[in-house]
Parts: structure tokens; sequence; C-alpha cells
């Protein structure tokens, strides 16, 4: 069994090697390089309102959620910006503890909604839709290369 805390500049370097771990693996096969990795988790983490959560087990951080939260005239709302757990321990419930954990310390913040962006039909949505997440027919993702 692991333990969930909130992340802490120190993890940083940790998280960053897990990250290059599952996302240059299937099924994403990115391209991330240990610079580009760790810049992108440590902009994340010194964003305004950063909240997340680390998995440790066995001394070692197995799973990670990053994100901040802001301001709309309805409440509250978290980004979930990255979520990652280790390969060898993916579909064992971890990333639904670290969310429940998660949304625990986000309500007592106030936040009321979370945000995130995923891949649509795949094994990453199907978890997010397993954990009470809903397709909203009102927003959409959108992207242009400048």
């Amino acid at each position: 069994m692991g333990l969930i805390k909130s992340i802490q500049q120190q993890h940083i370097r940790e998280c960053t090697t897990l990250y290059l771990d599952v996302f240059n693996g299937d099924p994403w096969n990115d391209n991330w390089t240990l610079e580009t990795a760790e810049q992108r988790l440590h902009d994340i983490y010194i964003s305004p309102n950063f909240e997340g959560v680390v998995y440790v087990k066995n001394d070692q951080i197995k799973g990670a959620i990053f994100g901040n939260y802001e301001q709309f005239f309805d409440g509250r709302h978290y980004n979930l910006r990255e979520m990652f757990v280790s390969r060898e321990l993916q579909g064992t419930g971890i990333g639904s503890e670290m969310l429940a954990v998660l949304e625990g310390k986000l309500k007592g913040l106030g936040v009321t909604t979370t945000i995130l962006f995923t891949s649509k039909g795949n094994k990453t949505s199907q978890f997010y839709l397993n954990n009470g997440f809903i397709e909203w027919d009102s927003m959409a993702m959108m992207g242009k290369d400048i």
C-alpha cells in the first residue's frame, strides 16, 4: 500500500523520470526529453493556485497529478494538466485513489469543477469516464499550428 501526499518542489525530478517512462512508452509514444518534461512539470508547479498529489510506494513516486485552480463566474475550476501512473501499476486503482484524495483537497478550497483534456476513444478517456467525468457538449478542444 502506498501513501498519497501533496507535491513539493523536491518531487519534480522524480516525477519527471516517471513522466518520461509513461509518456514515451505505449500508447502515447511521445518524444519527451528530461529537459522538456522537467520544464513542463515545473511550469505547471509554479502556476498560481497549484495543487497536485503524488503516490509514493516503497519510497518511490509511482503516480502524480499536476494542475491548478482558477476563478470562473460560477466558482473555482481545477485544470487537471497532467496525470500519470507507472506502467506496471496502471489499472490497479492508484489513479482513482489519487483523484479521490485530490478532490477532497479541492472541495476544501472551494473548487466546484475539474476540467481536463484527453484523447478520445482510448483507455485514458475511459478511465476518466469511469471516475465520474462526462464529455461536455458545450466545450471543444481546438488547435491551430502557427
